[in-house]
């Protein structure tokens, strides 16, 4: 029997089972595995259970991973900064993690950002991001700025789900009894010629949705304090990409309008992309950049909003204005985690990942499409950079969903693990997100894993 300091497998099972609870998980389906997947240790794209069982980590541990487990450069940043200061608040204090990795982070986002605010989440931060756009508007001189107190995002969003958050990506299907605390955004569709313009050729349907689009801003400018978005990729709702004309429209209409763009590159920042963030593809300068997952390299929870002056200005003033931006956490740009995350950026440039990134890019898309595209029980493989997106079909060459009972993504990740592959799955859909410094072998295991696992179990 394999140990875990004083634990055997089999009591680490019993715990789990009988005390844990895990967010995102339905317990009936979980108690239905053989056994949990109980994590020991990991090294680089390779997760390892307390049996001593190897796992290729095919979603990052959650989007987040980026240089792989157990980076001795990054191990190392963490066991240096133990020994200087584990803990230092925010409030009124500095210290050198936070300010190294603040000069850092500013030489990679957009030139337009030049404040940063740091919390632990993303979305911690992305209520940060919405407590800034909100309040800028209250605190100004002008009833005219003051009726700016709603938000704009698309349809089916996510961006979090702390209540803030909740009201600019809610999901009928996870929100729906919540719905009395939420204050629900105006929502458009994104040009998803999949989803909601079926009929329609993809140039139609990005007319179409930038139609809605001009007419929410023609109609409700005046009461949008901000439009958030996920650039490029919506992560959460099932990997739907929308064109960069229309994220490129979208930062027109705000800056017309005087309406806040805030980019939520929690999930699609450092990489995931081909590019450093999403909004680099596209040319787009946001009001407020939101990051989080892959800031550290997945090694620490850190996160932070970068902000124009002119947002950070809206809280500078005197005493008696009460303009303080009273928001924060205790753990909030952590020195153990800022230290990390400075060292995780600086082997981007040191170990040329971006440049890496794009050739990989290539050769993974093309796996996709050669390995993926083709199996009968596919639908539409959707792919942006290193996030995927595998749309399944009970009907071959239909548009037919499975339906939730038939639990077709959940025996296609359980198959996929007792293989020795992590993935998972989202509703009708399988999410594939490697770490974005993954070679081209262990890309290619992913994929054919991923193919052999949905043709044993749907055929």
């Amino acid at each position: 029997m394999f140990h875990v300091g004083t634990l055997q497998s089999k009591d680490l099972e019993r715990i789990d089972l009988e005390h844990l609870w895990h967010p995102f998980t339905q317990y009936r389906l979980y108690s239905k595995f053989d056994c949990p997947l109980i994590v020991d240790s990991a090294r680089g794209f390779e997760l390892v259970d307390v049996d001593g069982k190897k796992y290729l980590d095919g979603v990052s541990s959650l989007w987040c991973n980026i240089h792989g487990h157990s980076d001795p450069e990054l191990v190392e940043a963490i066991k240096s900064q133990c020994e200087k200061l584990c803990h230092s608040t925010l409030l009124g204090l500095a210290h050198v993690p936070i300010l190294e990795l603040t000069e850092e982070l500013l030489k990679w986002t957009p030139s337009n950002l030049s404040r940063v605010f740091y919390a632990d989440s993303g979305s911690t931060a992305v209520e940060a991001s919405l407590r800034m756009a909100f309040e800028w508007w209250q605190k100004q001189n002008s009833p005219v700025a003051r009726k700016k107190k709603r938000f704009a995002s698309l349809v089916n969003a996510y961006h979090g789900d702390t209540l803030g958050a909740l009201n600019v990506g809610f999901n009928e299907l996870m929100h729906s009894s919540l719905k009395p605390l939420a204050v629900q955004s105006f929502t458009v569709p994104a040009p998803h010629v999949f989803r909601f313009f079926e009929s329609m050729s993809a140039e139609d349907a990005l007319e179409a949705s930038l139609s809605v689009l001009n007419s929410l801003f023609d109609n409700h400018a005046n009461e949008i304090a901000a439009f958030i978005i996920e650039p490029l990729v919506q992560g959460a709702a099932g990997m739907w990409i929308h064109p960069a004309e229309y994220l490129r429209e979208v930062a027109s209409l705000c800056k017309k309008h005087d309406v806040f763009l805030i980019a939520d590159e929690v999930a699609t920042g450092f990489g995931k992309t081909g590019e450093m963030f999403a909004v680099n593809c596209a040319g787009v300068l946001p009001d407020l950049l939101v990051l989080g997952k892959g800031l550290s390299g997945g090694y620490l929870p850190i996160s932070a909003v970068a902000a124009t002056e002119q947002i950070f200005n809206g809280f500078v003033a005197p005493v008696e204005d009460f303009k303080t931006f009273f928001y924060g956490q205790t753990f909030a740009g952590n020195p153990l985690a800022a230290h990390v995350a400075k060292v995780n950026l600086e082997l981007f440039r040191k170990r040329d990942l971006l440049g890496k990134i794009k050739s990989n890019v290539e050769y993974f898309s093309s796996l996709l499409s050669d390995s993926l595209s083709t199996l009968k029980h596919v639908d539409e493989v959707r792919s942006f950079g290193f996030m995927v997106g595998i749309e399944l079909t009970q009907g071959v060459g239909e548009r037919k969903p499975y339906p939730p009972e038939a639990l077709a993504c959940w025996k296609v990740v359980r198959r996929a693990r007792e293989l020795g592959v992590v993935i998972r799955p989202l509703g009708n859909v399988l999410v594939l997100m490697p770490a974005v410094a993954m070679g081209r072998e262990e890309l290619k295991r992913l994929v054919e894993v991923t193919v052999e696992a949905i043709e044993l179990e749907l055929g």
